[in-house]
């Protein structure tokens, strides 16, 4: 999401193919053009805006290890269109909150502009809203672990309040027709592995006993589908030019929402693979 060409190009899609949704929630929005969306968000309607830019400046900036290693060059934001709700930041603490008594606080990440937490108020109704995205495992190892492990204690850890958590997580490895959600370094031995593990199951599949579903696979299930099912197309060259569900890649994006918001419709759009190498992930909710 870097040069302004792109950028207009999101905001274009946005407003005409996605038809200005109520609230959006955008991973990897670069830190150098934070007021350039800012602008472009505002001329469509989008007055409620909150973003995790200004820690990404903040450490990209610092001279403390590990910062070097990261870059902290983008961060996420959400907003909210006119006359829709309010929309307030939280900002995290490890002395205050329902985990004061806890051993774990659940925030030890080094990136943690990469966890935007926000409330929505809706008509009288609060959603607590987590908009994730986790760092490539590949390149950073436990960090990501703990973006998923902080993100999930602290969902666990939280009010009554109805939840939506989405972002590209990075994960899972792979989905059987089954249902089998298979994660990274499944099958690998160590402490680390079986962390690791835990972590991305803990996300993907591990709120359910708390009334949060994957809203995708919730309305469309498993195996052989006639729509989109994967968000990044590692395996397909051109997306655009294929039947939708034929192309192949991984579904690392996710929307993961509690039951009491009534997701109705959920779907990739591949008409989003023209301004990025994501599909869009959108959903209706009845609420």
């Amino acid at each position: 999401m870097g040069s302004k060409k792109r950028i207009r190009r999101q905001v274009e899609y946005i407003d005409a193919n996605a038809e200005c949704p109520d609230l959006i929630m955008l991973n990897e929005v670069t830190t150098v053009q934070r007021e350039f969306w800012h602008e472009l968000l505002h001329e469509i309607g989008y007055n409620e805006i909150v973003d995790t830019l200004d820690w990404a400046l903040e450490l990209r900036e610092s001279e403390v290890p590990p910062h070097q290693d990261y870059g902290h060059v983008n961060g996420n934001l959400t907003a909210v269109h006119r006359d829709v709700g309010s929309l307030t930041r939280k900002s995290p603490s490890i002395r205050y909150g329902p985990w004061e008594n806890s051993d774990l606080k659940d925030w030890d990440t080094n990136v943690p502009e990469k966890i935007l937490n926000a409330e929505l108020e809706l008509d009288g109704l609060t959603v607590d809203l987590w908009n994730i995205r986790t760092v490539p495992g590949s390149m950073h190892g436990e960090e990501k672990v703990k973006i998923l492990e902080n993100t999930y204690n602290r969902i666990r850890k939280g009010g009554d309040s109805p939840c939506i958590l989405a972002g590209d997580l990075n994960a899972p490895q792979r989905e059987d027709e089954d249902g089998t959600v298979v994660p990274w370094r499944y099958g690998q031995p160590g402490a680390l592995a079986e962390r690791w593990q835990e972590a991305e199951l803990g996300i993907l599949t591990g709120l359910e006993d708390i009334g949060m579903v994957d809203a995708f696979r919730e309305l469309h299930g498993y195996g052989d589908l006639d729509i989109l099912d994967v968000s990044h197309a590692t395996r397909t060259d051109d997306p655009l030019s294929v039947p939708a569900a034929e192309v192949e890649g991984v579904r690392f994006d996710h929307l993961i929402a509690s039951n009491e918001l009534s997701p109705e419709a959920c779907w990739y759009d591949q008409d989003g693979f023209a301004c990025s190498d994501h599909a869009p992930l959108i959903a209706d909710f009845r609420v």
